[in-house]
């Protein structure tokens, strides 16, 4: 039995709502069964790999590009830090985890990631923020909830708790992440690059900021970027002069004026703090999506405050966790709703 192809009318049909209506047949080209099968299937692949090209055309180069920034040199005595999160819009939510035999936190997460931490405090006023990496992307294996954010906030009261077991926990999350973790009298700033590589650096004095790339140069010895890499370190390199210029240059900050740091758009839509994305009306592109502050107090003897802001959805939160905040929260996922204008 031979079947006859005369042409196709869409080349462009779409995929996934397709039949092979569109295929007329004739008896002006001669095909047997198998080999219009496999000619279908040529035809198929070619629609599809248009379409993925399409769609990755439309995607920016800088991704996830976050930026953290701390200063020792808050109002009252207090310790500062805060970060914009950036990444593609995605349904991001202010949530008080609280598990058995663990301590409780609240963090800036994902409500279909409920594990996922990408700024955090917990009960005992500790601290964890993090980045992604532009070196060794392709390396982190694991899903967003990979890391060690949650284990440290979840088993940890303080920085020097937490400096004896970063070998531990490296073997347990090892995919490259920057962390830094804090709890008001030091900043503790970890690096990890693949082959559970890390190093750390301990400060309690110092203005500081992280964004994507590494700053112990020795992780990272003859790194071969690709052109894209070399944008988004540029990109970064931006970032993190400007937000360590900020904090070397301002005194007396809270978390009002952190947000207002955060706000900075002195570089441009994409290379400034907060970026707003490279490609004009789609609301799609990565952006900055969230502000999470913590200020703590660097004595240990008041309870630390935190400031969010939801970018994307309109939301703002203010909460200063005393013991009356925690004793509110039973189950082991609870979303907060906005309290603040």
């Amino acid at each position: 039995m031979c079947l006859t192809l005369i042409s196709i009318k869409n080349p462009y049909v779409d995929y996934f709502n397709a039949d092979i209506s569109y295929i007329e047949f004739s008896s002006n080209f001669t095909l047997d069964i198998s080999n219009m099968l496999k000619f279908i299937q040529i035809i198929i692949l070619e629609v599809i790999m248009k379409k993925l090209t399409l769609i990755l055309a439309t995607l920016p180069i800088f991704g996830m590009a976050c930026t953290t920034f701390a200063s020792f040199n808050g109002v009252n005595n207090s310790f500062v830090i805060a970060k914009n999160r950036d990444n593609n819009p995605d349904r991001q939510i202010i949530q008080v985890v609280n598990e058995p035999t663990k301590y409780k936190y609240i963090a800036l997460s994902r409500q279909d990631v409920p594990d996922f931490v990408s700024a955090g405090v917990n009960e005992h006023n500790l601290a964890v923020f993090n980045e992604v990496t532009i070196e060794y992307s392709d390396k982190a294996v694991g899903g967003i909830a990979d890391d060690f954010s949650k284990d440290i906030l979840q088993n940890y009261k303080t920085v020097k708790d937490v400096i004896p077991n970063i070998d531990k926990l490296v073997n347990k999350y090892p995919d490259p992440v920057f962390y830094q973790v804090t709890d008001g009298k030091y900043l503790l700033s970890i690096e990890v690059a693949p082959d559970k590589k890390y190093s750390y650096n301990l400060t309690s004095s110092e203005a500081y900021a992280h964004t994507n790339n590494y700053q112990i140069k020795s992780l990272i010895k003859d790194y071969p970027y690709t052109e894209s890499e070399k944008q988004r370190l540029a990109a970064s390199s931006t970032r993190y002069d400007r937000a360590t210029f900020l904090m070397k240059q301002n005194k007396n900050l809270d978390l009002a004026q952190m947000q207002l740091f955060a706000l900075d758009r002195n570089a441009g839509n994409d290379d400034s703090i907060f970026r707003t994305g490279a490609i004009d009306n789609n609301p799609r592109t990565s952006k900055s999506l969230a502000f999470f502050g913590v200020s703590q107090d660097k004595t240990g003897k008041a309870a630390a405050t935190v400031n969010a802001n939801l970018y994307n959805m309109g939301e703002k939160y203010n909460y200063t966790l005393l013991p009356s905040f925690w004793n509110q929260f039973e189950s082991q996922f609870t979303i907060l709703k906005p309290n603040a204008k």
